[in-house]
């Protein structure tokens, strides 16, 4: 496949609000810059996105739930075909496997 469609859906876009609320306590010109890696980074699963690891927790990845680290945040998404399903966007630090 040549390229895929990114999809963020509802939950992750709640996620993504949050962690730009969150940026929004740093300086202006370091939370912009955080917030354009964050996007880069996104865009880079347009291309691969089989190449980021499964989930480690078994129910998520029977699920076929796959994990890629953004600073401090961990994105969990799915691929469906041509499209990469981006379903959370959560901070690192938590156990994101009960909230799923």
């Amino acid at each position: 496949m040549d390229e895929y469609n990114v999809k963020v859906l509802s939950p992750a876009r709640i996620d993504i609000l949050d962690m730009v609320e969150h940026m929004n306590t740093l300086p202006p010109e370091l939370a912009q810059q955080r917030y354009d890696q964050f996007v880069e980074q996104i865009e880079t699963l347009k291309d691969s996105p089989e190449r980021y690891p499964l989930a480690k927790d078994a129910q998520l990845r029977l699920r076929g739930y796959r994990t890629y680290q953004i600073g401090d945040y961990t994105l969990l998404f799915v691929i469906k075909g041509g499209t990469v399903e981006i379903r959370r966007v959560l901070f690192s630090k938590l156990h994101y496997e009960r909230l799923l």
